[in-house]
């Protein structure tokens, strides 16, 4: 396979971690937002740990058990970009503006992911809790913009793609022998 050439299965792999990466974002906000509602913002009062160092607190508790689906979601973002950024640095390094947005995107996450950090370290002060929303949607906003350019990236087809390797393209010099 000529470098370059995108296969079918690799730009539908990254439409679906774009999904994805929605998705979970959407899912994060949401939840967040249920965690404030029901004045749970403390259920967990540790970061990145629970409370008293354990990982997951007490499920039972409706708080709990809402702020931890609020910080697995965001663990999915997390792990889901980092997948979407590796797959650009790998396969998809000439698509430059998905790869600008992309970075942006992680740029703006790890903004998100101290300010949530924050969010409870500071026990909720109202301009913290308010910047980590609307960096939330900031992130959303972006995240969008992402899946959106993927959808615009073309692939060949794998037997286009074995006829390019085969065919020198017209940018490349012939072959010389001797």
């Amino acid at each position: 396979m000529v470098k370059g050439n995108l296969l079918a299965g690799e730009v539908r792999l990254l439409r679906m971690l774009t999904l994805a990466l929605v998705g979970a974002a959407y899912t994060t906000m949401v939840f967040g937002a249920y965690v404030k509602a029901i004045g749970a913002g403390m259920a967990c009062p540790e970061w990145p740990v629970c409370a008293d160092g354990q990982l997951v607190g007490p499920l039972g508790d409706p708080g709990v058990a809402a702020e931890m689906v609020h910080r697995s979601a965001a663990l999915i973002v997390v792990c889901t970009g980092l997948l979407i950024l590796g797959l650009l640095f790998v396969r998809f390094r000439d698509e430059k503006r998905l790869l600008g947005l992309t970075i942006a995107d992680a740029l703006t996450l790890g903004v998100q992911i101290g300010l949530g950090a924050l969010t409870i370290t500071s026990t909720l002060q109202p301009l913290i809790v308010t910047s980590h929303l609307a960096v939330a949607t900031l992130f959303f906003g972006i995240t969008l913009l992402v899946a959106l350019q993927a959808w615009k990236v073309k692939a060949v087809s794998a037997r286009a793609g074995a006829t390019a390797a085969a065919t020198p393209s017209e940018s490349e010099p012939p072959a010389s022998f001797g």
